[in-house]
C-alpha cells in the first residue's frame, strides 16, 4: 500500500489538476473503506442459542460430569471462568468471554461447568444466548438467562448464606479435613429430608419433582432436597472449607454424589443413600448412615455401596483407596461428633437391641461412656438396582437411639428417656417421657425429639437452663405426665427430673 501511495505522488507531481483529481478519489476510496468497516465487523458476529446441563435443573447424564471434569482441567481460562461466576453472581445482562477463545461447541461445556461448580448459581437457568465471530467461531459474549427477578434473588441469597453459616458453624479449625467432611456429612444427613415426588400410586410425579429440591438453596431454605440438592450442598460447603470436591452423576441411575480428596487420595461420598429419610420421607434429627462415606470406586460399584453404575470416572479423581471401605462408621447409625480431636459416636449392638455412647481417639482406641441404651431395633429393606437392571433387597438394621452435642453434653435417647453426659463419662437423666422416642436433634440452639407413635409430633425443649432453673416459666413442654394437658404438673415433673444442676 506505501509502495502504491508513493508511485501515485511521483506520477502526479508534475501536474496539479491531475494530482487533484487523483487525491479525491483516494480519499473517496478511503471514506468508503472507513465507513464500511464497522458494517463488515457487525456483519461478522452472529448470535445463537445455548442449553447448559445443569444438575440444579435434574440433568444426570455422564455429559454433565464430564463438562465439569473437561472445563476444570482449562487453568488458561480460570480468570474467565471467575469474570462469568461474578458476572451471574451479579445479574449481569451480557458477560464477556472473548478472551476465552472458546469455540461454539465447546461452549455448553464450559458454561454448564460454571453454573454446576458454584451452588450459590442456583438462580441460573439452562436456557442463553451467546455471541460469536463468524470469522473465528470463537464465543465473545454470553447473555444469560435467569430462573428469578433480580429481587428475588437478593432474598434467596439472604436465605442461602444463613443456611451455609448454620452448617459452617458445625466445623472448627482443630478438625482436620477428614473430620470436617465427616462433620458437614452428618449435619446434612441429619436435618435434609428427601421430598414426597412419588404420587398415591408410588409414580414419579414431576408435578411434585419442584425445581428448587435439586439446588443446594433448597436445602439451606427449609432442608427439602433429592439427591442433587445433596450434592450440591455438600460441593458448596466443601469448596468453602478449601477441601477439594467434584461429583459424579449417572445419567442411567438418574443420581449424583460427590467425589472427594483427602490427604492426596480421592474417595466416593453418597449423602443421599447414607439419608435414612431418603427412606421414610420425614426427618428423624440425629439419624446418618455411614455406609456410602469415604468409599472407592470398586466398593460403590458393589452390593454394600448399593450397586453405583455407569457414572464418569476420570483419572485424576478415580476413588482407588480402599483404606475407607472398611471402617468402624460404616455400621454407625448416629451423627458422629469430633470433640479436641476425638470421635464421638453412638456404638450399636444389635443383637443385645442397645447402643453405647463410644470415645474413640485418633490412634483407634475406643471406651464406652456411661450406660448402654436400650431402643428397639428396626429392619429395614432396602432396594437397589445393578447395571442388568436387576433388583435387589438390602437388609438393614437400625436401633432407635440417636445422638446430639450442645452445650458441652452430649444428649441420647433410648426408648422412653433423655440423657445427657458428659465428656467424663458422667451421666445423668436429663428427661423422662412417655411414648417411643425416634430421633433427637438440635435447631438452633434447642433440643427436640419426636415420638413414635406421631412422627409428626416433634416438640422442642428449649436450652438445658429449663432443668436448673425452676422459676423460669414453662411452655412448648409435653404433656410428660400423660394427663391429656400440658401445664405446671408437667414443669414440676420435669424440674424433678434434674438431679444435678447441668
Amino acid at each position: 500500500m506505501l509502495d502504491t501511495f508513493c508511485f501515485l505522488h511521483y506520477y502526479i507531481r508534475g501536474d496539479s489538476m491531475k494530482r487533484k483529481r487523483i487525491l479525491a478519489l483516494i480519499l473517496a476510496i478511503l471514506a468508503v473503506v472507513l465507513m464500511s468497516a464497522p458494517i463488515i465487523s457487525f456483519a461478522a458476529v452472529s448470535t445463537g442459542e445455548g442449553e447448559a446441563t445443569l444438575l440444579q435443573e435434574g440433568e444426570f447424564d455422564i455429559a454433565t460430569g464430564e463438562s465439569v471434569h473437561y472445563a476444570t482441567l482449562r487453568s488458561v481460562s480460570d480468570s474467565v471462568a471467575e469474570s462469568v461466576y461474578n458476572g451471574l453472581l451479579a445479574y449481569a445482562d451480557k458477560i464477556d468471554v472473548s478472551a476465552l477463545l472458546c469455540n461454539v461447541d465447546e461452549f455448553d461445556a464450559y458454561y454448564s461447568n460454571i453454573i454446576n461448580d458454584n451452588p450459590d448459581l442456583f438462580f441460573v437457568s439452562s436456557s442463553y444466548q451467546y455471541y460469536y465471530s463468524k470469522v473465528t467461531g470463537k464465543v465473545t459474549a454470553v447473555v444469560p438467562q435467569y430462573a428469578m427477578s433480580q429481587e428475588e434473588v437478593e432474598n434467596a441469597m439472604t436465605v442461602f448464606n444463613a443456611g451455609a453459616k448454620r452448617a459452617l458453624s458445625e466445623v472448627d479449625d482443630t478438625m482436620s479435613d477428614l473430620q470436617k467432611a465427616l462433620t458437614i456429612h452428618d449435619y446434612i444427613c441429619s436435618y435434609a429430608v428427601y421430598p414426597q415426588i412419588y404420587d398415591a400410586n408410588g409414580n414419579y410425579s414431576s408435578a411434585l419433582d419442584l425445581d428448587i429440591y435439586h439446588s443446594a438453596y433448597g436445602f439451606f431454605k427449609d432442608y427439602n432436597a433429592v439427591c442433587a440438592g445433596y450434592t450440591l450442598t455438600f460441593s458448596y460447603l466443601m469448596k468453602q472449607l478449601g477441601i477439594d470436591c467434584e461429583y459424579v452423576s449417572s445419567g442411567d441411575m438418574e443420581h449424583a454424589w460427590n467425589k472427594i480428596k483427602i490427604e492426596g487420595n480421592w474417595y466416593n461420598i453418597d449423602i443421599t443413600y447414607d439419608n435414612a429419610d431418603f427412606i421414610e420421607a420425614e426427618n428423624t434429627y440425629g439419624l446418618a448412615y455411614h455406609a456410602c462415606f469415604l468409599k472407592s470406586d470398586s466398593y460403590f460399584q458393589s452390593e454394600n455401596g448399593l450397586y453405583h453404575y455407569n457414572y464418569a470416572t476420570y483419572d485424576d479423581c478415580a476413588a482407588n483407596n480402599t483404606v475407607f471401605d472398611s471402617y468402624f462408621w460404616d455400621d454407625v447409625n448416629s451423627r458422629i461428633y469430633t470433640v479436641e480431636g476425638n470421635y464421638y459416636y453412638l456404638n450399636p449392638n444389635y443383637a443385645s437391641q442397645t447402643a453405647v455412647l463410644t470415645k474413640r481417639t485418633l490412634s483407634g482406641t475406643e471406651s464406652a461412656l456411661g450406660t448402654s441404651m436400650r431402643a428397639p431395633t428396626l429392619s429395614i429393606t432396602r432396594y437397589a438396582k445393578d447395571s442388568s437392571g436387576t433388583q435387589h433387597q438390602i437388609p438393614h438394621s437400625e436401633i432407635l437411639t440417636r445422638l446430639c452435642y450442645l452445650d458441652g453434653k452430649f444428649y441420647l435417647n433410648d426408648y422412653q428417656n433423655i440423657y445427657a453426659v458428659y465428656p467424663n463419662g458422667i451421666q445423668r437423666t436429663a428427661f423422662s417421657g412417655t411414648g417411643y422416642l425416634i430421633s433427637l436433634g438440635t435447631e438452633r440452639g434447642e433440643l427436640l425429639y419426636q415420638t413414635y407413635h406421631n412422627q409428626s409430633n416433634v416438640i422442642t425443649i428449649d436450652k438445658r437452663e429449663y432443668f436448673k432453673n425452676s422459676l423460669v416459666q414453662y411452655h412448648l413442654y409435653p404433656d410428660v405426665n400423660n394427663d391429656g394437658v400440658v401445664n405446671g404438673r408437667d414443669w414440676g415433673y420435669i424440674v424433678q427430673q434434674a438431679t444435678l444442676n447441668y
